[in-house]
């Protein structure tokens, strides 16, 4: 099964982008911004616990502006630890954010000329997958 979340995020809030050099207080504000939301986005959705799951976030834009997918990496990351941390405000949809649990997959940006600027959270349950799903994956990845 596949959920689609959506942050209403234009770009990664500030402290959030890998090119921030933002007071440590900001990145924290923001980090903790983001992990209530996709928790609540994550409950609300009605995903369920599960063994293990792949998370995909896409950077949804409207124009060809250049951009670097790796500036999300920090956004990401809170959004991984939203959905799955083992402390700390998390939908816990999974144990942790380790490779045993979640297979987390490079941001990415999606050109959407018709579209308003958002954040897509895409989580794929793997628990009842087998390891043909993990090598697509890892292939996809290199």
């Amino acid at each position: 099964m596949t959920w689609i979340l959506e942050l209403p995020f234009e770009r990664p809030p500030k402290g959030l982008s890998a090119n921030d050099r933002a007071h440590w207080a900001v990145k924290s504000k923001a980090t903790a911004v983001v992990r209530a939301q996709v928790k609540h986005l994550a409950l609300a959705a009605g995903i369920e616990p599960m063994q293990r799951c792949q998370v995909e976030v896409i950077w949804v834009v409207k124009d060809k502006r250049r951009r670097d997918a790796d500036n999300a990496a920090p956004l990401a990351k809170a959004i991984f630890d939203g959905l799955a941390a083992d402390k700390g405000v998390s939908a816990h949809i999974v144990a942790d954010d380790d490779p045993a649990h979640m297979v987390k997959l490079m941001p990415r940006i999606d050109y959407r000329p018709d579209a308003t600027p958002h954040f897509e959270v895409i989580v794929t349950d793997l628990t009842h997958r087998s390891d043909a799903v993990d090598q697509l994956t890892k292939e996809r990845l290199t």
